[in-house]
């Protein structure tokens, strides 16, 4: 019977890659077909997305890595042009070295790329967590030439700017 199980499970493997199985394939060849199969397909899905020098030199090491955020992007921040003055603002967030926290979200960094020839502009990808329910957003940060006392946020072809709260 278990037999039976992974003939069936290794030719649904091998007909997903394209490859035709032999239904009479012995046991022992299952792991191996299924070790072949799962570094191609992390492979395809880890291309896609944006990595950071230092992720992408720990990957090669074969080291986990986390993103974060330049030092320059961490601060308090607040989309309102009198937010920073207030005690308490909706409009007002965190960066801090891997997270962004809202007033009623908080988005954890998860990959983050530093564009090239566009002064201090990076984009992230982050996992967002908010009333509205939980999903994926890719943003770009440009922090402003004077000192970082502001940051240009740009999301789905939309743009707005945020000031910095902390003293530069």
């Amino acid at each position: 019977m278990k037999t039976s199980a992974v003939i069936i499970t290794l030719t649904t493997l091998l007909a997903a890659c394209g490859s035709q199985a032999d239904s009479a394939a012995p046991k022992s060849d299952a792991p191996a077909a299924a070790d072949q199969a799962a570094p191609a397909a992390a492979t395809q899905a880890a291309s896609s997305e944006p990595v950071s020098a230092a992720e992408e030199e720990a990957a090669r090491a074969g080291q986990p890595s986390q993103a974060v955020f330049p030092v320059g992007y961490r601060g308090n921040w607040d989309y309102s042009d009198t937010g920073c003055d207030k005690d308490e603002s909706g409009t007002r967030f965190v960066i801090t070295a891997d997270e962004i926290k809202g007033y009623e979200d908080t988005s954890k960094l998860v990959a983050l790329e530093t564009l090239e020839g566009q002064g201090d502009a990076i984009r992230v990808v982050l996992e967002n967590q908010s009333s509205d329910g939980d999903k994926t957003i890719v943003q770009t940060l440009r922090l402003s030439p004077v000192a970082g006392v502001s940051l240009r946020v740009e999301q789905d072809g939309k743009t707005v700017r945020a000031n910095r709260c902390d003293p530069v």
